[in-house]
C-alpha cells in the first residue's frame, strides 16, 4: 500500500516495537514496517504494507490512521486495537472504541448511517466468531476463504478432502488436482453435514452452486452448493437492482420488494426491487436480466433502460457463518405508472417508497441488513445523503467498499498466519 507521509503515522505501545522508513525524497512511498516483537513469524524480520492492515500477530498497538483498507481504523485517534492475525495479509484488526460518537448540532450522538455500516460489517466490528479460532481456507496455495472454529473442527473429521499445516491454514487435499474432484468431494461433505445436521445454514440448501474463485476474474476452482458458501467464508457475488421512479406527487420514489415467507433466509424483510446471486453459468448482466424478470416482470424495453452503477462490498457475519459480499449495482429509472410483479413466487409484494421513507425504513429490523449497502450506495450517489446530514461521508463510503480482494489476495507462501 502507498501511503503518503500525512498517513503513514503510528505509534505503538511498549508491548510492539515497532519503526517505518520512507525515503524522504519521494512524495508518497511505499512504508516498511519493522518490528522486534517475538511473535512475527521466524523467517522474515518485518512486512512490507503492500495492503493493509498491518500484518502482525496478536498484540495491543495504537493505530492514529492507516487509511481506508483497515475499516476498524477509520476516523480514529489513539484507539487501542487488538490486531489478530485471521488469515493471509491484511489481518483483521479489531478496535475496542470503533467510531466513537460525534458532535452535531452541539449534541454528541452516533450518525445513524455509520452504524447502521457498522452492522452490515459486523465481521469487523463485535463479530460473533472466536477471532483467535479463525482459519484461512486455502484452494492450490491460494486463500478463497475463512474458516471458523466450528467449520475447522467438522473439516478435520474428512483428511481426505481437508488438511491443516503446521500454522494452522486448512487447504483442499492435494489429490484433488481438478475442478470436478474438488466439487464432488466437497459436495459428498457437505451432503453428510446436511444429514448431520451440523449447522444451521444448510437447512437452506439450494441445489444451487456458487463457484469458488482467487479473484472474481480468475478461473473457478470448486463448485459448491449456495448455502455453505458461509461456512468457508468464500467470497460471494450478486446483483441488485434499485428501481426507481421521479413521481409526480411522491418524487423521486423507490420501489421496494417484502421477501416472501418462504424465502430460507430474511423472510418477510423488505428488500430492494430486484437482486439476486451471482450463479454457476452465469454472467452478471446475464444475472441481471433473468432476476429482473422473474422478480419483478420488467419487461425488456425497460430493461434497455438499465445502467451499471458500479458495485458495493461488505463483511457480514450471522449464525449461519460469514458473508464476505460483492454486490453488482444497477439503476434502472422506470415510468411513474409502471408496477412491478412477481412470477417466481419469492416476493410478498412491491411498493413505492418515497426517498425520504426509505431513508427512514432502512433503520428497521424489517429491512434486509444485507441489502442496506446497495441501497446506501444509492442515496449517495442520488445526492440524499451528503456532506451536510452526514459528518462522517467519507468513511462511510469507504464501509460500502470493503477491498475483499486485497483481503483474500495472498498466497501459503507469502505469509503464513498466526500459530497462536
Amino acid at each position: 500500500m502507498l501511503l503518503s507521509r500525512g498517513e503513514a503515522h503510528l505509534l505503538a505501545t511498549s508491548e510492539v516495537g515497532l519503526s517505518l522508513t520512507a525515503p524522504a525524497s519521494r512524495p508518497e512511498t511505499s512504508v516498511n514496517f519493522q518490528s522486534n516483537a517475538n511473535s512475527l513469524p521466524e523467517d522474515g524480520n518485518g512486512v512490507e504494507c503492500h495492503s493493509p492492515p498491518l500484518c502482525l500477530t496478536e498484540s495491543k498497538v495504537t493505530f492514529l490512521s492507516l487509511g481506508a483498507f483497515s475499516p476498524s481504523n477509520i476516523g480514529h485517534s489513539n484507539i487501542p486495537c487488538t490486531q489478530l492475525s485471521f488469515g493471509l495479509p491484511p489481518t483483521r484488526t479489531i478496535c475496542e472504541n470503533s467510531y466513537p460518537p460525534v458532535a452535531i448540532n452541539g449534541e454528541s450522538q452516533m450518525s445513524k448511517f455509520m452504524n447502521l455500516a457498522r452492522k452490515f460489517n459486523c465481521f469487523y466490528f463485535n463479530g460473533k466468531c472466536d477471532l483467535q479460532h479463525c482459519r484461512p481456507f486455502l484452494v492450490c496455495g491460494k486463500q478463497v476463504g475463512v474458516m471458523q472454529a466450528r467449520v475447522v473442527e467438522a473439516a478435520c473429521r474428512h483428511p481426505d478432502v481437508f488438511q491443516m499445516d503446521s500454522s494452522g491454514m486448512i487447504s483442499m487435499h492435494p489429490s484433488l488436482t481438478t475442478y470436478e474432484e474438488r466439487s464432488a468431494r466437497i459436495n459428498h461433505v457437505l451432503s453428510q453435514w446436511k444429514e448431520e445436521r451440523l449447522f444451521v445454514t444448510l437447512k437452506g440448501w439450494r441445489n444451487e452452486c456458487y463457484e469458488v474463485r482467487t479473484g472474481f476474474a480468475d478461473p473457478p476452482l470448486l463448485k459448491m452448493d449456495r448455502s455453505a458458501a458461509c461456512l468457508f467464508g468464500v467470497r460471494q457475488y450478486g446483483v441488485e437492482i434499485n428501481g426507481y421512479t421521479r413521481h409526480p406527487q411522491l418524487g423521486m420514489s423507490l420501489w421496494l420488494q417484502r421477501r416472501a415467507l418462504s424465502k430460507p433466509t430474511w423472510p418477510g424483510k423488505w428488500d430492494n426491487m430486484v437482486a439476486g446471486g451471482l450463479s454457476v453459468g452465469h454472467s452478471v448482466l446475464d444475472t441481471a436480466l433473468k432476476e429482473a424478470e422473474e422478480e419483478a416482470s420488467i419487461p425488456a424495453h425497460l430493461l434497455a433502460n438499465l445502467r451499471s452503477a458500479g458495485s458495493v462490498s461488505f463483511y457480514f457475519e450471522s449464525e449461519r457463518g460469514l458473508f464476505p459480499n460483492t454486490e453488482f449495482v444497477y439503476d434502472l429509472e422506470l415510468p411513474a405508472d409502471f408496477v412491478p410483479h412477481n412470477s417466481d413466487g419469492e416476493v410478498d409484494i412491491f411498493e413505492l417508497v418515497p426517498v425520504n421513507q426509505v431513508m427512514e425504513r432502512i433503520f428497521t429490523p424489517e429491512y434486509k441488513t444485507t441489502s442496506c449497502p446497495t441501497t446506501l450506495d444509492f442515496l449517495i450517489r442520488h445526492g440524499f445523503i451528503n456532506s451536510d446530514n452526514e459528518p462522517r461521508l467519507p468513511e462511510l463510503v469507504e464501509l460500502l467498499h470493503i477491498p475483499l480482494h486485497y483481503l483474500y489476495s495472498q498466497s501459503s507462501s507469502q505469509s503464513p498466519i498466526s500459530s497462536n
